[in-house]
């Protein structure tokens, strides 16, 4: 049976966003998949090809890690997120896709049984990218003091979805066996047709839009980045009307978090203030709640107005992840809550940036939010993404900023992705890149993304890790070679400048590494050449120590012994 024409025309909507990639049908539809339920259905933000398992493990096609929102593929990226903050609250999302118009029993079960194989004892599920995922897994375990992370299974299909009864019965005792592990505070099984895949999907490449019934507003003063703002109160239904996202295969719309700054994440209705204001609500206490609420802040790129209906696109609640969650475990109630609202419409990108540092100043703000009011930050992100063809990079200086852009997920890169290239290529810290977070940033804050620096030297450092993911990911260097990244990036900048200065180095020297490397970078053969040679020695030194298990040399290299010998053996034999 052919596929269905909807999701027949995405999938080639999503090949031609990203070419280059493999283009066998059934591997597209599994990243595509992928991509419709985290960026659609659940409101994140990720690169799907990330998430994706490149291979042919055993009834399963993609694991999403995620602690506090990011996507953890390994222990580096788990500790980093780890070393910011506390109560941090994790997430597993497992996925298997079909392109065929029915649901398999046998398809299902062998689904099933891989995800308890990846919790228990790896009987089914091996290799490289599986051991890096339970690194992941077990840093997600080891956060979970206040909570149990949540589980959520995703069998895709191109077909109809519908469930029959002896599946439903599959489902319900493969659900049991997990539930018995005790290491969930959730468990859903999803099974999801042609129907449910072209919402998420739609879902997933539409900047954000609600329509609300604001009649106490009151227009707020002029201001020069400000096109128009609001502030009153609005009943708890409206609230809701933005922050819920579709609904689900069960009817349930649950809080989109692609639209939040803040971390929904570190929302616990455990604590005692939530715990006292839920306890009123519930005992019928509904006024006054827009008395002791500080309200919420809502900054949309456009608000058109028709009497008392504001439509607004493409914006973000930055301020009231609490008192949303909290409205949200009482949408029963909603009609009868009053909340304070605030209404800023305004496309200036740092104007945005300073509301929401302003908004969340008793928060931790992220690095990234301070990044992206630099002035450097905005010159680097228009000239990546002036550069033409394969050597085009796009700067996400805000979270969901080409939601809506028909480009490569994997070509986005963050001011901390950035960071971490600087601290590798241009600082010669590769040991340190992927895990000393704090030291890093604390160490070199005053010394990156300065007004004099080079936008050529920071898109070619950019080029360099989006190249090196694309050539593993598309099997041109082997996938266990990806532990190597920043040792890659380092040894590729420091062949051609021997010395941590190349940020301050003239502008014709400077310029000539920067020609050079990118000749280097986009020819996949030389640039997999180099790849390959460094792995090889890394492998080498390696194999001369007493490490054995992945992640043994995971923290073997992280060492300033192995660094100092990788110096003194590698660029000793150019």
């Amino acid at each position: 049976m052919p596929m269905n024409p909807i999701v027949r025309a995405q999938l080639n909507e999503f090949k031609k966003s990203n070419p280059g990639e493999t283009k066998d049908d059934s591997d597209v539809f599994e990243v595509m998949s992928i991509f419709a339920v985290e960026n659609g259905i659940l409101g994140e933000n990720i690169d799907p090809f990330r998430a994706h398992l490149k291979g042919s493990e055993f009834g399963i096609d993609g694991i999403a890690i995620s602690l506090q929102g990011t996507l953890c593929t390994d222990t580096d990226e788990a500790d980093s997120v780890l070393s910011i903050g506390k109560n941090h609250v994790g997430s597993f999302r497992m996925y298997q896709s079909k392109t065929s118009d029915k649901l398999d029993y046998g398809d299902i079960s062998k689904f099933l049984d891989a995800v308890f194989d990846f919790f228990t004892d790896l009987k089914l599920l091996s290799g490289p990218q599986i051991e890096d995922l339970v690194g992941a897994r077990d840093k997600v375990f080891s956060a979970a003091t206040k909570s149990n992370p949540d589980l959520k299974c995703y069998f895709c299909t191109t077909g109809s979805g519908r469930i029959s009864k002896d599946i439903e019965t599959l489902i319900n005792r493969k659900k049991q066996a997990l539930s018995e592990l005790n290491i969930f505070g959730s468990i859903d099984i999803y099974c999801l047709g042609a129907k449910q895949i072209q919402e998420a999907f739609r879902a997933a490449t539409n900047s954000s839009s609600a329509s609300i019934h604001f009649p106490k507003n009151i227009t707020m003063p002029a201001h020069e980045n400000i096109e128009e703002a609001y502030i009153g109160y609005v009943t708890a239904d409206q609230i809701l009307e933005m922050a819920l996202g579709e609904e689900d295969t069960h009817g349930e719309r649950h809080i989109n978090r692609a639209i939040f700054y803040d971390n929904v994440r570190d929302f616990n209705p455990n604590s005692d203030i939530n715990r006292s204001i839920l306890s009123e609500i519930e005992g019928g206490d509904f006024s006054s709640f827009v008395f002791k609420n500080n309200g919420i802040t809502v900054v949309a790129k456009t608000i058109t107005r028709k009497g008392d209906t504001f439509t607004i696109d493409d914006y973000q609640i930055v301020n009231g992840c609490q008192t949303t969650n909290i409205l949200a475990l009482s949408k029963e109630n909603s009609q009868n809550i009053c909340v304070p609202l605030r209404l800023i419409g305004s496309s200036e990108p740092d104007f945005v940036a300073k509301i929401i540092i302003g908004t969340n100043k008793q928060n931790e703000v992220r690095e990234d939010q301070f990044w992206a009011l630099l002035p450097f930050m905005k010159d680097l992100e228009i000239y990546c993404s002036g550069q033409e063809g394969d050597t085009r990079i796009l700067i996400e200086r805000r979270d969901n900023q080409y939601r809506d852009v028909a480009t490569e997920r994997t070509r986005i890169m963050k001011p901390s992705d950035l960071m971490k290239v600087a601290a590798a290529a241009f600082f010669f810290q590769p040991n340190r890149a992927a895990r000393d977070h704090r030291g890093i940033r604390k160490e070199f804050s005053e010394k990156i993304f300065l007004p004099e620096h080079s936008v050529e030297l920071y898109h070619m450092a950019a080029l360099a890790l989006y190249k090196f993911d694309y050539l593993v990911r598309t099997s041109r260097v082997p996938r266990a070679y990806a532990i190597n990244k920043f040792y890659v990036l380092y040894a590729l900048v420091r062949q051609l400048w021997p010395t941590p200065d190349l940020l301050e180095a003239q502008p014709r020297p400077r310029n000539k590494v920067c020609k050079i490397a990118i000749s280097l970078i986009i020819d996949n053969d030389k640039y997999a050449s180099h790849i390959e040679r460094v792995s090889k020695h890394i492998e080498k030194l390696v194999d001369a120590s007493n490490v054995k298990t992945r992640e043994q040399v995971r923290d073997f290299i992280r060492t300033e012994t192995f660094l100092d010998n990788f110096n003194n053996t590698y660029f000793n034999r150019q």
